[in-house]
């Protein structure tokens, strides 16, 4: 007698029938690892920079930033995007950026642990931006979009070179670790923040439609519109504006008396990432700024600013990507099929491994390049190397991510297509990290300027990398520079050629830090023989599950 639909949805479980599949068993948790600890291609990368106290204070950020608690807040942030209060309770317009508790308790966190202060405070060991860029590193892996502030904050230190008078009232401000969150002018704060207001929808013909009028002494008036403006709230807009002498580079204060009515935040824009950092259309209806350098070199100024940004992104995109790889390989060792884990079937192996292989290089090229900047101004090569690279590692760590982060998601499974899924946050974060500091093309394009005007600095970079990648290697140094004086003639070769010249600058720094077999390894898939863009295709001779278990160890 057959049961009806009622009684067989009321059986008891005891009473089912015993064939029937049990619920899946849940995957054990990947947060709650030390995100440094865990991570033997960073601690590898800091050869030399490791004393015991640094190493004590990236230990602590690796185990915040690994926590289940970190990730919790920045799921918050990210839930809870900001919103644009125009005007207040009386009707008179403000245009406050309104975050949520959590935002700020990440900017606290990241100020404090020295993101805007410590590349440029006294030390004794020399290797202040690459530990900086370490704990920009751990932090991008739980959440980057309060992070690009922080960036243009360090990044803006670079500008006041150019004006010496602001210097001195303003760095010690700017380069803090104390985080002021409050809408007051800069003499009453404790810390401050720059935001970069660079793009614009339509330029004019100069490329700026921003107009900037030059008034006595160092002053400006600005009036304009800017797009793309990171933290409209910040204490300070670095402002790109023609003058009569060309472009301009300008320092507006946005809580200044006279600046209240004169900035205004249009709207915020949902770019579909980074959803916890707001982003803005800005508005300049004749804000007073001061100058920052001479009328007309604003591009000058700007390109030592552009510079610290690229080598920022690099190392965000880089510390995003080691953390989707080490959360896809988690999900591989947790998740079975037919009684073994996903990671000992061939394919997951070798997709794993070729996925880890991309994560080591753009971790060691970012570290490398800021061993670069720390020793640039007492050694040539490292100083070429500054130069040329970081254009090279922004392209190629930021365009090779995004489809790692894809294939990565991917592995993880269906859990990680929900929207606010730390894997997908990752995913979605990384185009728009692509266009924050310009496009990889406009990168590729001034590496390719660069090495025209001086075409001894390709050369001695080269010179200085060639001496870790071994003579084995001669020809991709050989194949590099011919590349880029190719490139020189013919500009639609750059991105090649920053593609090139980044991965070299990675083998070099894998070679030097990492086994041997792993270089090599990557050295065979990414720059010898038919290098494609697609994962899982690593040559057998390597071993893939050897790759898999150095890069990514299992806690």
């Amino acid at each position: 007698m057959h049961k009806t639909m009622d009684e067989t949805l009321s059986r008891p479980a005891a009473l089912r029938r015993a064939d029937e599949a049990p619920l899946a068993p849940r995957m054990a948790d990947f947060d709650g690892h030390n995100a440094f600890a865990s991570d033997p291609v960073l601690t590898a990368s800091l050869e030399g920079a490791l004393q015991e106290e640094a190493e004590e204070e990236l230990r602590a950020l690796g185990a915040y930033w690994g926590s289940a608690d970190a990730q919790e807040v920045a799921r918050l942030a990210v839930a809870n995007p900001p919103t644009l209060r125009r005007e207040d309770f009386e009707g008179r317009r403000i245009d406050q950026v309104e975050v949520h508790p959590a935002y700020h308790a990440l900017t606290n966190r990241s100020v404090a642990s020295g993101l805007l202060s410590s590349a440029w405070e006294e030390g004794e060991n020399g290797h202040q931006h690459r530990l900086r860029a370490a704990t920009l590193f751990l932090t991008a892996g739980c959440e980057r979009g309060h992070l690009l502030p922080i960036s243009a904050t360090h990044a803006a230190v670079a500008s006041l070179v150019y004006a010496p008078d602001l210097e001195g009232e303003l760095f010690p401000v700017i380069a803090s670790r104390r985080y002021d969150r409050r809408p007051l002018p800069i003499e009453d704060k404790e810390g401050g923040l720059v935001t970069l207001a660079i793009l614009e929808r339509v330029p004019g013909d100069t490329g700026l439609a921003t107009r900037g009028e030059l008034g006595a002494g160092d002053t400006i008036r600005i009036t304009g519109e800017k797009v793309f403006v990171c933290q409209p709230q910040a204490d300070f807009h670095l402002v790109l504006a023609v003058t009569t002498d060309g472009p301009t580079a300008a320092l507006v204060a946005r809580h200044a008396p006279e600046n209240i009515d004169s900035v205004r935040a249009d709207d915020l824009c949902d770019y579909g990432g980074l959803d916890a950092q707001p982003i803005a259309t800005v508005r300049y209806d004749e804000a007073r700024g001061r100058l920052i350098g001479e009328p007309g070199r604003g591009l000058q100024v700007l390109r030592d600013v552009g510079t610290l940004t690229q080598l920022d992104t690099a190392v965000i995109a880089a510390g995003a990507t080691r953390r989707q790889v080490a959360r896809a390989v988690h999900a591989l060792r947790t998740r079975q099929s037919h009684g073994r884990p996903l990671l000992d079937d061939p394919l997951y192996t070798r997709l794993a491994a070729d996925l880890a292989l991309t994560s080591a290089a753009q971790t060691a090229l970012a570290m490398r390049l800021a061993a670069a900047f720390d020793h640039a101004f007492e050694h040539d090569g490292d100083h070429a190397v500054a130069r040329v690279l970081t254009p090279a590692a922004r392209v190629f760590t930021l365009k090779s991510a995004i489809p790692v982060a894809a294939e990565a998601r991917d592995l993880i499974g269906p859990a990680a297509m929900a929207r606010h899924h730390p894997a997908a946050r990752v995913a979605a974060d990384l185009p728009v990290l692509d266009q924050w500091d310009g496009s990889a093309n406009e990168a590729a394009l001034d590496l390719v300027a660069l090495v025209s005007r001086d075409r001894t600095v390709l050369t001695a970079a080269l010179d200085e990398l060639a001496g870790d990648l071994g003579s084995q290697n001669a020809d991709l140094v050989d194949r590099t520079l011919a590349l880029g004086r190719e490139a020189e003639t013919d500009p639609g070769l750059a991105r090649a050629f920053a593609d090139q010249l980044a991965m070299v600058g990675a083998a070099s720094a894998m070679r030097r830090n990492l086994p041997r077999v792993v270089a090599d390894a990557f050295v065979s898939a990414r720059l010898r023989g038919g290098y494609t863009a697609q994962y899982a295709t690593l040559d057998s001779r390597f071993d893939a599950a050897a790759i898999v278990e150095f890069t990514v160890p299992e806690d």
